[in-house]
């Protein structure tokens, strides 16, 4: 079981590569991007007052600075008590070659993640600070007709940031400080928009992030995995993957199978849309056998008014376990848009949770402003099990499992105009009303509720 999905995965893109050759490129033919969602820093190379429309043809360049402060009222962790801030900035610089060596391409992307405010030591912790470091260093191969089928694909070589679905196991962080690399290959068949299918399979080595010091990979940790896309269906797109994580004794020694599929609608105007994803894993943590679940599901609706104003209905569930090497492992996932926000914050994790009651609404009053508002419930899934994220745990469960509420909203806006074309504006608030189990849990941090602010600006060129 350990090396099943590494055998075959390895098999697969070794295959692949080897038939690369037959690929044909026409005389002046330029191979089109494999679409992905993961970096919005490439999606604006493409706009037009960026760095790369000053560029020659086959330069892409784009540098990114995000400034955000935070700061919370009351702690959620054990042994902890008041409040907590932050000034976290984050720079990066995307460069890109194409056009010149098709079908081979180039990617570089350095980053630069530092807090020249931390109350409590995150100025020492590489989850939110690196200084200096690799994100991306590939070579690709690229073809919009791979085997004269018309199919887009994409071999890539090196250092690379993934995301799949809607990064709730595989994800470059947007809110975050911290984005997973990993060093390997990814090959990506279709995919694009108008395609009615796409496949991506990946065997790589996950990279261990460290404050000053280079990152690397570590030699006895692999991870690898296949995702296969279907639109075949509008209302009822389809995605089906498998991921394989093996951690050698001096990580989290996880050796995990990981299988699931989502079912889902995109929204339309004035339609109904869903989403259903479950995911299943199996496997050893620590030298205990694990088995556990997830599974989130949504329902939406898209008004058909002059201001764009949609409504979402959230539930989710990841098992849990008195034994915390038998909770949901969430991997390399995101957690913004459906547990709020990160950063030193990070109430929620998906592990040990039950949400039965959620909402989730987005206004867009005018094009460059975008409003959010959320409502949500949550227990533990096993009142025994840890309270993921906090250090918290109630072995007789006692304490009970009701966490408590979330209450969340944003607004974005990106003036597109003037002295404030090159920057988005995002402000933020979040307010966590603790439930009963903080009234009797261990080493509980307070019953206060939490209070949580941020403003954060992005400049980018």
């Amino acid at each position: 079981m350990k090396n099943f999905g590494f055998v075959h995965v390895t098999m697969l893109i070794i295959l692949a590569g080897c038939s690369w050759g037959t690929t044909a490129f026409g005389a002046g033919h330029t191979a089109k991007e494999v679409p992905s969602d993961f970096d919005r820093l490439t999606i604006l190379l493409q706009q037009p007052n960026s760095l790369s429309a000053a560029t020659p043809d086959w330069l892409e360049l784009g540098v990114e600075h995000r400034t955000r402060y935070e700061t919370f009222s009351q702690s959620f962790t054990r042994g902890t008590a008041g409040s907590n801030q932050q000034i976290h900035q984050r720079t990066r610089l995307l460069l890109g070659i194409k056009n010149i060596w098709d079908p081979v391409r180039f990617t570089f992307e350095v980053a630069d993640f530092r807090t020249p405010v931390a109350d409590r030591g995150q100025d020492h912790n590489p989850i939110f600070v690196n200084h200096l470091d690799i994100f991306q260093l590939h070579l690709d191969l690229v073809s919009q007709n791979i085997f004269g089928t018309g199919t887009s694909s994409k071999l890539e070589i090196g250092r690379v940031v993934m995301d799949f679905g809607q990064g709730r196991l595989v994800a470059g962080h947007r809110f975050g400080s911290f984005t997973p690399t990993f060093d390997g290959v990814q090959l990506t068949l279709g995919g694009h928009k108008s395609d009615a299918w796409g496949l991506r399979a990946f065997v790589t080595r996950p990279v261990q992030r460290h404050s000053v010091s280079p990152d690397w990979s570590s030699p006895v940790s692999y991870f690898s995995g296949i995702a296969i896309t279907s639109k075949h269906i509008p209302w009822a797109n389809s995605e089906a993957y498998y991921f394989q994580l093996n951690e050698g004794s001096n990580l989290q020694q996880r050796r995990l199978s990981t299988l699931g599929f989502r079912l889902f609608a995109l929204p339309v105007r004035e339609r109904w849309d869903y989403e259903i994803e479950s995911t299943y894993q199996i496997g050893e943590v620590a030298q205990t056998n694990h088995f556990a679940h997830r599974h989130h599901g949504e329902m939406g609706y898209s008004l058909g008014t002059d201001w764009p104003l949609r409504f979402v209905y959230l539930f989710d569930y990841a098992s849990g376990d008195p034994n915390p090497n038998k909770n949901f492992d969430f991997l390399f996932a995101k957690r913004r848009v459906e547990y709020g926000p990160t950063g030193i914050l990070g109430i929620i994790f998906p592990s040990n949770i039950l949400s039965p009651v959620g909402f989730r609404s987005t206004l867009q009053p005018i094009p460059t402003v975008v409003w959010m508002v959320s409502y949500r419930t949550f227990w533990l899934a096993d009142g025994r099990g840890p309270y993921v994220g906090s250090g918290l745990q109630d072995p007789t469960g006692g304490a009970g499992t009701f966490l408590g509420h979330m209450f969340d909203t944003s607004v974005n806006w990106a003036p597109q105009a003037g002295y404030f074309r090159h920057t988005i504006f995002e402000a933020g608030f979040t307010h966590f009303l603790k439930g009963s189990y903080f009234d009797r849990v261990p080493q509980s941090p307070g019953t206060a509720d939490v209070n949580y602010v941020y403003t954060m600006a992005t400049l980018t060129f």
